[in-house]
């Protein structure tokens, strides 16, 4: 199983293309506030994630992440089960 740091590189590496302003990416970071990623992008990178993990991701969870930390811990969550 992945560990937090490897999902988190992960996510990153998928974000780079959304984050036209080059922001510093945190775990703190808000995916739509602070890095100003559109909503047609998340699902990009949720289905991006869903591939390279072969997970599916609820949509009640995709409502709820605000963070890229949030979504670390969610995929671990999802990847546990």
């Amino acid at each position: 199983m992945p560990t937090d740091q490897q999902i988190f590189d992960k996510i990153c590496e998928l974000l780079r293309p959304y984050n036209v302003k080059n922001k510093p990416i945190l775990k703190t970071s808000g995916i739509m506030s602070d890095l100003e990623v559109d909503s047609t992008a998340v699902f990009d990178l949720i289905m991006e994630l869903e591939d390279h993990y072969d997970i599916s991701v609820p949509m009640e969870v995709i409502s709820d992440v605000k963070t890229v930390g949030e979504l670390v811990a969610a995929i671990q969550e999802l990847l546990a089960q």
